[in-house]
């Protein structure tokens, strides 16, 4: 039984290496919410960084909850971590609440989630935005002759039917299908949540308005526009753009946070320089870094010893946010 009816729970997880985009995710929730809203955040990780979890709380209290990754040792992996998998677990580890929101943490929230968190999913698995329909051959999304719904869902952000989730031991038909598929996964969370849902309700597009439509001056000229333009009238994606609820950094690389300064929108920077994760080196280096930067490249390339090459990677791969 759902307990603080007045808090919407809503759901993160995140390794280190996101710690920036969280915390600007969890920044612009806060600012994008009613005064009168309150959220119940938790955090859903495999050890974060005791640094980065008093980060993070310097924003807003967080409930932190530990996942043994080991569950999901069998579940194939791309470029996304163990972590995309957590969606599957939020009902069985949350289980106060009979309705969580779930969102990806590449994304900025622009208006309260209050309306829609209220919003009747009937008896549906799930609610998520529509990506394309399930019957394209030439979309970006796999197609599985298993799914039968009209159309694919996106589960970047999610309304999920906890209660029917724990009374259907969904957990288990997500498992099953890990199990089964294997390595067809190829949008791995995504696909599983489609194919294990027997029904899943529609959210408007402007939950999760991708940086492409919202970017582009033009959405026709936005990469995910033909895809989209055959599940979503062009009126609507225009709507979308003008007034979004959220966007969402999905399918771009590199991720919105990890682009030169010059390459960043005025409104994403501005949380990025206001971020406790702020590197400020990483947009504007010296010359001291980038003679580091370069001599790691080189190193790289003639050091015989594996330990060594990782470290030097590190510099390398100096991190936007620490």
């Amino acid at each position: 039984m759902t307990r603080n009816h007045n808090k919407i729970p809503i759901v993160f997880a995140f390794d280190d290496n996101y710690a920036l985009p969280a915390g600007i995710a969890i920044q612009s929730l806060i600012d994008a919410a009613k005064p009168d809203t309150q959220y119940d955040i938790f955090v859903l990780h495999s050890g974060l960084k005791s640094s980065v979890m008093r980060k993070i709380e310097k924003i807003h209290p967080i409930n932190w909850i530990r996942v043994d990754a080991s569950m999901l040792k069998d579940a194939p992996m791309g470029w996304s971590g163990i972590e995309t998998y957590y969606r599957l677990l939020v009902a069985d580890l949350i289980p106060q609440y009979d309705k969580i929101i779930w969102s990806d943490v590449d994304v900025l929230f622009r208006g309260d989630l209050t309306d829609i968190y209220n919003m009747s999913i009937g008896d549906a698995d799930w609610a998520g935005v529509i990506a394309e329909r399930a019957d394209e051959t030439d979309g970006v999304h796999p197609h599985y002759p298993e799914n039968t719904h009209d159309f694919i869902y996106m589960p970047g952000f999610m309304i999920i039917n906890a209660r029917k989730w724990r009374a259907e031991n969904k957990l288990k038909t997500f498992f099953d299908i890990i199990s089964t598929f294997g390595a067809r996964l190829k949008f791995f969370d995504l696909d599983v949540l489609n194919l294990g849902a027997d029904k899943i309700a529609s959210v408007p597009f402007e939950y999760c308005v991708l940086e492409g439509i919202y970017d582009n001056d033009d959405i026709k000229n936005a990469p995910e526009y033909p895809w989209l333009a055959r599940a979503h009238s062009h009126a609507m994606l225009a709507h979308a753009k003008e007034k979004p609820m959220i966007i969402h950094y999905a399918g771009g690389w590199p991720k919105i946070w990890m682009r030169k300064y010059d390459d960043i929108p005025k409104y994403y920077w501005e949380y990025i320089k206001n971020s406790p994760f702020y590197n400020r080196e990483f947009y504007f280096p010296g010359i001291k870094t980038k003679l580091k930067i370069i001599g790691a490249k080189f190193l790289i390339k003639i050091c015989p010893v594996k330990k060594w090459r990782h470290e030097l990677k590190k510099v390398k791969g100096m991190k936007y946010g620490m």
